[in-house]
């Protein structure tokens, strides 16, 4: 018994000198601290992901802000009411629960929202910046002309582009700054085309329309990827919306079952297992959804 706890022993002192030789091996090759670091780009992620978000929040419009807090305002109260009515969860549960859900519902519908005018749009950016480079016009032409002829939300953004570029900005930090809105692949090889034709020069109509093509190939890919799993998506839609259904019918023609469901305590039990068994089933499927797509 003495021997193995002196040979666990022996391990445990082993593994932490071999740890200290590691970390000291590691500061002499790299004598920089990095924790410092580490914690400043933790710092600068939370911060961009904070700007990303009201951005989704004001659907790339600030002049929404105010319209956007009204109709939350409305929908928490009314939530609020509705669960006071029906649920009767804990309201220290249900506030952070709701902000929460809340948050993340603006970040999914905003990526997926951005997403699609996206998709959209930047087709349309390609065939003018192509037309006014064949036409032999400038970068900062073609940009302008993209800013002016393309409308709604990637039009402003490239409005933004030119103007930043126009007054001197770093061609760099200008386009950061719109890729952290767009963090999409095709927009960042437009980046990397315009950064490299501004550095060093070259036939940029060339590249242009290479990417163009490119761009409308994977467009057929993804329809063809929706179209492939479209029968899935449905039926996890109508599976999903049985319980509801089953709930409000419950309510017209079973009162006293949908009396002890809400308001008696066992009740409750199960009504929620159901909402949460509900949640865990839809998220697989989505996970599994979105594995295959």
């Amino acid at each position: 018994m003495i021997l193995y706890y002196f040979i666990l022993a022996f391990g445990v002192l082993l593994a932490i000198y071999t740890a200290s030789n590691f970390l000291r091996t590691k500061r002499q090759i790299n004598p920089l601290d990095r924790a410092s670091d580490t914690l400043a780009d933790i710092g600068r992620s939370i911060k961009a992901k904070f700007i990303l978000w009201q951005f989704y929040f004001v659907a790339g419009n600030p002049k929404n802000l105010i319209r956007n807090i009204l109709i939350t305002l409305v929908v928490f109260v009314a939530m609020f009411y509705a669960n006071d009515l029906f649920l009767q969860m804990a309201r220290y549960i249900f506030i952070p629960l709701f902000w929460l859900l809340f948050v993340l519902l603006v970040w999914k519908w905003g990526q997926r929202r951005n997403r699609l005018i996206f998709e959209n749009s930047f087709p349309e950016v390609i065939q003018i910046l192509n037309s006014a480079t064949t036409a032999g016009a400038g970068l900062l032409q073609a940009l302008e002309r993209c800013g002016q002829d393309v409308t709604g939300q990637l039009g402003g953004e490239f409005k933004r582009i030119h103007k930043r570029l126009a007054i001197g900005e770093d061609a760099g930090a200008v386009f950061e700054d719109s890729y952290t809105r767009y963090p999409y692949k095709e927009f960042y090889f437009f980046v990397t085309i315009v950064r490299v034709n501004l550095d060093k020069g070259g036939q940029m109509r060339e590249v242009i329309s290479r990417l163009g093509r490119v761009i409308a190939d994977s467009k057929k890919m993804e329809q063809k990827k929706k179209a492939m799993t479209s029968e899935a998506r449905i039926s996890a839609m109508i599976v999903g919306s049985f319980p509801i259904c089953f709930f409000i019918f419950m309510k017209i023609t079973m009162p006293e079952n949908f009396d002890f469901v809400i308001n008696n305590p066992d009740g409750r039990i199960v009504l929620y297992y159901v909402l949460g068994s509900e949640a865990l089933g839809m998220f697989i499927i989505w996970w599994l959804m979105r594995k295959a797509s």
